[in-house]
């Protein structure tokens, strides 16, 4: 019995310091941080630096930037990141107070890129709905992501020049990769005639824009706020009249007023995700394309019911 108490007091002590080294912490990342306010953002910045540097955004793919609420320590992150990058057009509300607090930092994707000039007419429907002047969702549309990728490669070198060969590179790359998709879309956009879409939220404008689709109404004349009876009747007009089969939702927001529409037409619900949480996007243009090819789903329904 005394040899064997050795043996399990030495056993007891491996497992203690296995233990206590278990508890330690993974080392402190030591890469440069840049943070984004949105998701899409994240995606498109991560495509052009690589794995050397964080990109982290404090709004979640599963949040709507219109109604997110940032903690405290989403704002302390503000002052450890490197570089900020914002969309601007009043999308991230309160807290693109905070990105503008660190001017010095920042980079407002809307004023990097030419806009298009707004017109002073009024909103033809009572179901537009747009962020000063502008629809504020740029990243949906290819032709706009263009102009923001090499606009981004730019002040990415600026500010990580021991990696501007690698920008340089995946910019070059993102840029011909992002042509290849419109050429894409533009191609199987042909093949529909007049096609139209009813939307959650006018999230999808540019894109619209951009192949020259309509967009006959949406739910939410702005986020969170559900239809007035007005707006549920020019809805189901919209709907009678041009045969619609498919009502498109996000994952963000609540799909009660898409439900009642859906039962009352006999529409099929699809969802359309801006930010790419349930498209599980890994790549920017992973969010484009997926949600294409959920729009045409709702269009070849109107063919083959």
């Amino acid at each position: 019995m005394l040899t064997k108490q050795p043996k399990i007091t030495l056993l007891c002590l491996i497992v203690i310091l296995l233990l206590l080294a278990g508890c330690k912490g993974k080392p402190a990342d030591s890469r440069p941080l840049i943070i984004t306010s949105i998701y899409p953002y994240q995606l498109l910045i991560q495509d052009l630096v690589g794995d050397s540097v964080r990109v982290q955004s404090i709004i979640p793919a599963n949040a709507s930037p219109h109604t997110f609420s940032a903690k405290p320590a989403d704002l302390r992150s503000l002052d450890e990141a490197k570089l900020l990058v914002m969309n601007g057009l009043d999308l991230e509300g309160e807290l693109g107070k905070a990105f503008l607090q660190r001017k010095d930092k920042l980079v407002d994707v809307s004023s990097i890129i030419d806009l298009p000039v707004v017109d002073n007419q009024e909103p033809t429907s009572d179901l537009e709905h747009h962020h000063g002047g502008h629809d504020p969702h740029l990243w949906l549309s290819p032709q706009f992501l263009i102009k923001i990728t090499i606009q981004m490669g730019d002040r990415l070198q600026t500010a990580f020049p021991h990696l501007a060969q690698t920008i340089g590179a995946n910019t070059a790359s993102l840029v011909a990769s992002l042509a290849g998709l419109h050429q894409q879309i533009s191609s199987e956009r042909s093949q529909y005639s007049n096609p139209a879409l009813i939307t959650y939220h006018d999230s999808f404008h540019w894109f619209a824009r951009d192949y020259d689709i309509e967009v006959l109404g949406t739910v939410q004349s702005s986020p969170g706020t559900e239809p007035t009876p007005k707006q549920l009747t020019q809805l189901g007009d919209s709907i009678r009249a041009n045969k619609i089969k498919a009502i498109f939702v996000e994952p963000q927001m609540d799909r009660k007023s898409a439900k009642v529409l859906a039962a009352e037409f006999g529409l099929q619900i699809l969802e359309l995700d801006p930010l790419g949480d349930s498209i599980k996007a890994q790549h920017i243009s992973d969010l484009l394309w997926t949600n294409w090819q959920r729009m045409k789903q709702g269009w070849d329904a109107a063919v083959n019911p």
